[in-house]
């Protein structure tokens, strides 16, 4: 697994960059639920694309793994949109 990470540090850096930029926008901008939606949704689709990306990188992209990613990005968003 360690050899795995180290493999992958970059992606796994953006995808954590990516995360924390939506969730401090998101913290930063509490009050508007727009502007949390919108990022929520940005995040999601910013999920899927890294994902997809990460593993046709790594040769592994199959329908199966698209459709994962896509499920697990609808899901997220709703759960959060719902918590709002």
């Amino acid at each position: 697994m360690k050899i795995k990470f180290r493999k992958h540090f970059y992606d796994y850096l953006v995808l954590l960059l990516g995360v924390f930029l939506a969730v401090a926008f998101t913290v930063v901008n509490s009050n508007n639920k727009t502007i949390v939606y919108f990022s929520t949704i940005g995040l999601s689709i910013f999920y899927f694309f890294w994902g997809i990306i990460h593993h046709l990188g790594e040769g592994s992209l199959r329908p199966k793994v698209a459709l994962e990613y896509l499920l697990f990005s609808v899901l997220g968003c709703l759960i959060v949109i719902g918590l709002v």
